[in-house]
């Protein structure tokens, strides 16, 4: 092609250093194209970002909003012999014994060095001409080239779009970094990404599920995520699942090699690729969140040890059984969510049973049930001195036999310990099922060891 002879190339091409986009020039060319050859329809058909499909990028004439952005596989479509074996595809259906569809005429040619691509003008009045050929193959390599920069183009906004964003980070994260800060900053970036929604899933204490942290968008978005749901190597690479109708795509936030946690974003319906720039800025994610994360749990252990070094200075002054015990139970509903707090020291009436010595807030059935000192779960925690977190108390191995009364959905339970002596039992009860983490665990445990050390130097002043 004499682009001399052609002064409407120049004038676009001449326009891209004004401002005017590769794609307006794209389009420009095919409505050239088009209005050429009197076809109706002109089609550039182009690569989906994973490749195993082709997508009609660029459509001018009847239909093209109807047209744009539909994809299908490259052997699903007549065009077959020009996509994947680069010839050149002409059809006439007054010639064609099996016509298609509404095609009464068609020719397609592919772009020179782009795999998957080609230019395709649809339904001339007549047959195509061996010279409207040699026009679309000498429009095929200015197109490619525009292509080619409009990815550029692309590639450098989504590069600056990341960095904008990594500059406003500071700002958004504040002087005092905390989780929910991190998640505001993240989801900001989200937001410019898709609008239509997205959620961050956080691995729960014990990794073995994932629980949501933010989400945003009208859709609603699973509140927890059993690692089993996910698809197989779903921490290697981006993956689809469909919640409420809506494709979504999962990324792994990953660091040093270990997931951290999920982030999902609602894939937009007509530009997929949209998403291309966030997978560089992963990596930047899970480190925000990560330290984030680290800097509340460093604040939350420093609370605990203040708590439990005030407890101890307040349990120096007490005198009587009954203060230790009021000690502990408020100490313990101030630390850890739950609805009552029991206490169980030896029966003196009963050796094999223990007796609920202070519950608080305060509950008949369990003033009045003294539970087996070895065949129940209060029990089994005396017996073997050792913990036990019971998410589904009613279905717990050592609930069982002797279950603990009122009904309770999960509990926690200590043992009140000196050295190798356990002198009783601290247990926690939740009306609604809840996981006790490892730290809670942790956090009980030292909490009912420094009550039992104060119970044990009474017990000796009284001997």
């Amino acid at each position: 092609m004499d682009y001399v002879e052609q002064p409407e190339w120049g004038a676009w091409l001449a326009g891209l250093e004004h401002g005017a986009s590769p794609g307006e020039a794209i389009e420009n060319a095919l409505r050239w194209l088009v209005e050429r050859t009197e076809a109706q329809q002109g089609i550039l058909l182009l690569p989906s970002p994973g490749g195993e499909q082709v997508e009609f990028a660029y459509v001018v004439g009847d239909r093209a909003d109807e047209l744009r952005g539909f994809r299908l596989r490259p052997e699903d479509t007549v065009l077959e012999p020009t996509l994947l074996h680069r010839r050149v595809w002409e059809y006439h259906a007054a010639t064609h014994q099996e016509p298609i569809g509404a095609i009464t005429t068609g020719l397609a040619v592919p772009l020179p060095a782009l795999p998957l691509s080609a230019i395709v003008l649809i339904n001339r009045p007549a047959s195509f001409e061996p010279a409207h050929t040699a026009l679309m193959m000498a429009a095929a390599t200015p197109l490619e080239l525009l292509i080619r920069l409009s990815r550029t183009q692309q590639q450098l906004e989504q590069r600056e779009r990341a960095l904008k964003w990594l500059g406003r980070l500071p700002t958004r994260l504040g002087s005092e970094l905390s989780l929910q800060r991190a998640l505001e900053a993240v989801e900001s970036l989200m937001r410019k990404a898709t609008p239509e929604g997205g959620g961050i899933w956080l691995y729960d204490e014990n990794r073995r599920e994932f629980l949501q942290a933010t989400q945003y968008g009208a859709l609603p978005l699973p509140t927890q995520i059993a690692l089993e749901t996910l698809p197989a190597g779903w921490t290697n690479a981006p993956t689809e699942l469909i919640w409420d109708g809506r494709p979504h795509r999962l990324y792994a936030l990953t660091l040093t090699e270990q997931p951290l946690g999920l982030l999902a974003l609602a894939l937009p319906a007509d530009a997929h690729d949209a998403l291309d720039w966030i997978p560089p800025l992963l990596g930047h994610v899970a480190l925000i969140l990560s330290n984030a994360l680290l800097y509340e749990q460093t604040a939350r252990r420093a609370q605990h040890m203040t708590r439990l070094y005030d407890l101890s200075l307040q349990l120096g002054e007490t005198h009587s059984l009954r203060e230790v015990l009021s000690l502990l139970c408020r100490a313990a509903h101030e630390l850890i969510p739950h609805d009552y707090t029991v206490i169980y020291l030896p029966s003196r009436r009963e050796p094999d049973r223990l007796a609920p010595v202070y519950v608080e807030p305060l509950s008949d059935l369990l003033l009045h049930h003294s539970p087996d000192a070895q065949y129940s779960l209060p029990g089994w925690v005396y017996a073997f001195n050792a913990p036990i977190a019971a998410p589904d108390l009613p279905q717990h191995p050592q609930n069982l036999k002797e279950p603990l009364p009122g009904g309770f959905a999960s509990a926690l339970a200590v043992p009140l310990q000196v050295a190798e002596r356990t002198l009783g039992v601290m247990v926690l009860l939740s009306e609604t099922p809840r996981e006790f983490t490892l730290s809670e665990v942790e956090l009980l445990f030292t909490l009912a060891n420094t009550g039992a050390l104060r119970l044990h130097a009474l017990e000796r002043a009284h001997a």
